[in-house]
């Protein structure tokens, strides 16, 4: 071949290649634009993505539909279950009193002749007023092992009941409340980290943290009668019983519910203050019918409302621990621990030499 005609050869495969490329991109182009029209073509104009709305509100739900668009109905779903079916364009209002906190997924379907286009948007249920704000006196100080790495607490019949972490130095403990002298102790195997733990009749119940299984121990000998695994919520980090299940906490903002019995899971719930999320919820304590929740490597008690997850209060406890006693390995409080029938509360943090009592006073 000559080299002219070698070099229109290449010429030619250029032009083919390039007239090639920009078909492709145009027709790449044309079903972007169809999908894009599809997907706009319907829209929530009412309310922004990821909009803020106190529980209680009312929201309206209004659909931008274009002119020309003619339907026969539009149903609307809310976390994909059914929540009305309506045959006009005008706003649903949407009632968040019986929902959870968090977000809540929002669907609308247009039907016409059997075929169906699709809108999409969210909002965040937030609790619908500011925390009570407490702080507290000390009424008693106590003793405690200042080498217990403090992850559950419990009172019960005039002792605290205590699970202490750390891998190869995790316990399961029954301690003199006036003295911090342990009676009775039992080691977790080293490759355990034990967590919270709780009663449940005439057992105990102990979580770890990352090994995915719980323990449960006779309450009296603390025998290990039983264990169980993990299902949705990966880790263990606080645990109360409140008479009916058990609530376990995972470091998140959930609270899980966990069957007496069995200890499977039942559901969960979202804790949310009026701003958002309230992350790393620790310890737990079942108080008068609200759940009390340390956060970890923070000096406030959240007070939880355990039906809807509304942090309901707040209580402040910086200065606790005095400053002097405070360093890098006792700079945790976790340990929260309540007499039922005398009414005394009991706090506490990992790695603490004392205990102590407390009472709140309301701002």
């Amino acid at each position: 071949m000559s080299y002219t005609l070698h070099l229109l050869y290449l010429c030619m495969n250029k032009f083919l290649l390039l007239a090639l490329t920009a078909l492709c991109s145009v027709a790449a182009c044309d079903r972007e634009k169809s999908n894009n029209s599809s997907n706009k073509s319907l829209s929530f104009s009412a309310v922004e993505p990821g909009s803020l709305i106190n529980k209680g509100d009312s929201v309206s739900l209004q659909l931008s539909l274009p002119a020309d668009l003619s339907f026969d109905s539009i149903a609307y779903s809310l976390n994909d279950k059914p929540y009305v079916t309506v045959k006009d364009s005008g706003a649903v209002w949407l009632k968040t009193d019986s929902l959870g906190m968090g977000s809540q997924l929002i669907t609308a379907n247009v039907f016409k002749a059997g075929q169906s286009e699709s809108a999409s948007t969210n909002i965040v249920v937030v609790a619908s007023k500011l925390p009570e704000q407490y702080s507290f006196t000390v009424v008693n100080t106590y003793p405690h092992d200042a080498h217990a790495y403090t992850q559950g607490l419990e009172y019960h019949d005039g002792f605290l009941y205590e699970s202490t972490g750390q891998r190869g130095q995790s316990t399961l403990r029954k301690v003199e409340l006036k003295t911090g002298k342990v009676v009775k102790k039992i080691d977790l195997p080293s490759k355990y980290f034990g967590e919270g733990m709780t009663f449940v009749g005439d057992k105990i119940v102990q979580l770890t943290w990352e090994e995915g299984v719980g323990f449960v121990y006779d309450r009296n000998s603390f025998e290990k009668v039983g264990e169980f695994p993990y299902q949705a919520s990966k880790e263990g980090w606080g645990l109360c019983f409140d008479g009916q299940r058990l609530i376990k906490s995972d470091g998140s903002n959930r609270l899980y519910f966990l069957n007496k019995d069995n200890f499977k899971e039942e559901g969960f719930i979202e804790v949310y203050n009026h701003k958002g999320p309230v992350d790393k919820l620790n310890e737990l304590e079942y108080i008068d019918g609200k759940i009390y929740a340390n956060v970890y490597y923070s000096d406030v008690v959240v007070v939880i409302d355990p039906h809807s997850g509304q942090v309901e209060a707040e209580i402040n406890l910086i200065g606790l621990l005095p400053q002097k006693d405070v360093t890098e390995d006792t700079n945790v409080l976790n340990g929260i621990a309540y007499d039922q029938q005398g009414k005394h509360l009991y706090v506490t943090g990992k790695n603490w030499d004392k205990l102590f009592e407390i009472k709140l006073l309301g701002r």
